[in-house]
């Protein structure tokens, strides 16, 4: 193997970072009209102190959306709180939350939820600022436990804390059920995020070469195509193209042509 076979797909495309890691996106992250609008609605009802329920189908970037709402929400007027759905109990989950607020808390039920009701109701006479949960992932925490949290926000009849639940298509289907009407009812303000169009598939592959100090390396004419095989997925469309700068390393191609977008769609990893 002589030095041009050893060359690394950093070197070759000169990034210091990917622009298309598995995991997070890099900063700063896309934005496109309607994404500013669902971030424009999600802040309305937060400042109304409503709860919130933000769906879409797995890939089309919900995290992402969750990192935009907390970087938009003012620590004056939020105190803000991210956590990751796992599948643990109610229990389990209301300590999380005191956890991650400095709140004591307690390995009963009833405890933990006396503890964290405490913790609110301080903070409701020491600030200004209104908590807000960011449930990324709700599909897989207990209705359980998300209906005890909707009790210790609205108890005494105010207020204490926002919900804002971060889930897939499936999770409404599941709050419908008659036993989980009371928390069904309580979000009014429910939002989806679709697929990209077209154009806006184009600027999200121009955003993520930009924001990594990259020319953007994909020709037009393949974007029709790379659009068509991830059905508007952000998520996809970055896993296409991350296998095609591997591939177009192998050929010492400086740019994803739609040959090259092509040979990636049809490969059976995909």
């Amino acid at each position: 193997m002589n030095a041009n076979d050893a060359v690394t797909l950093k070197a070759f495309f000169a990034f210091k970072r990917h622009p298309f890691p598995p995991a997070c996106a890099p900063e700063p992250l896309f934005h496109c009209a309607p994404i500013d609008a669902a971030l424009h609605q999600a802040k309305n009802a937060l400042a109304s102190r409503l709860h919130l329920l933000l769906t879409a189908p797995a890939g089309l970037g919900k995290s992402s959306f969750c990192r935009l709402l907390l970087d938009e929400l003012n620590p004056r007027e939020f105190k803000p709180l991210y956590l990751v759905g796992q599948p643990v109990g109610p229990t389990d989950l209301l300590r999380s939350v005191a956890d991650a607020w400095g709140f004591e808390s307690s390995s009963r039920r009833g405890r933990a939820a006396h503890f964290l009701t405490q913790g609110l109701e301080k903070i409701a006479a020491s600030s200004s600022a209104h908590p807000v949960i960011i449930l990324d992932e709700a599909q897989q925490l207990p209705i359980e436990g998300i209906e005890l949290l909707r009790l210790i926000a609205e108890t005494q009849n105010r207020s204490l804390l926002s919900l804002v639940l971060v889930a897939t298509d499936d999770f409404p289907r599941l709050l419908a059920r008659p036993a989980f009407a009371p928390l069904n009812g309580r979000f009014s303000m429910r939002l989806r995020l679709n697929p990209l169009s077209p154009d806006q598939a184009a600027d999200f592959v121009s955003h993520a070469f930009t924001a990594v100090g990259m020319s953007n390396i994909l020709v037009p004419d393949a974007v029709a195509s790379l659009h068509a095989a991830s059905s508007g997925s952000p998520r996809r469309i970055g896993a296409f193209l991350a296998a095609a700068m591997q591939r177009a390393l192998i050929k010492r191609s400086r740019m994803l042509t739609d040959e090259i977008i092509q040979e990636v769609i049809d490969a059976p990893t995909f």
